[in-house]
């Protein structure tokens, strides 16, 4: 069952990423080819924002750590930012039939249509990070707890 559920997940969050490329597309800001495109588009942006966009993310928030105290936190939204227009970026030079005009718009367009889609069906993306963080308190309780002779 936990299988099917993440799958689904997977599949809306391919969807939501679809639509936001379309979005963008009939606004002008990116072109591609014809419906099969934005199928392949939607999968390759899923896969790096599965993969890479971890490592990116960490890496961008290293290097902006200077950015990041001056701004109180507030600039981590520019390196979110950033970081889904790289991977954009990267999606762009490896698709022949995908072309973005706007860099800056079309980011910003795929980026607030797949949160819209995100949060109205009720995908939490933040939901691995809490189960984590609620298994090391666990752990933690029970190592306190354990009596030592």
């Amino acid at each position: 069952m936990e299988v099917a559920r993440r799958l689904g997940v997977l599949i809306l969050e391919w969807a939501s990423i679809a639509l936001g490329v379309f979005v963008a597309g009939h606004f002008g800001y990116l072109s591609y080819k014809d419906v099969g495109t934005l199928a392949v588009v939607a999968i390759v942006l899923g896969l790096f924002n599965s993969f890479l966009r971890p490592f990116l993310l960490a890496i961008f928030m290293i290097v902006s750590i200077p950015i990041l105290i001056i701004t109180l936190g507030l600039g981590a939204y520019l390196v979110l930012f950033l970081t889904n227009g790289a991977i954009l970026a990267l999606t762009d030079s490896l698709l022949k039939d995908l072309t973005v005009n706007n860099w800056a718009m079309a980011t910003l367009t795929i980026s607030i249509t797949s949160w819209m889609i995100s949060s109205a069906v009720g995908i939490d993306q933040l939901k691995p990070l809490r189960r984590a963080n609620e298994a090391k308190a666990n752990a933690q309780k029970a190592k306190e707890d354990a009596i030592d002779i």
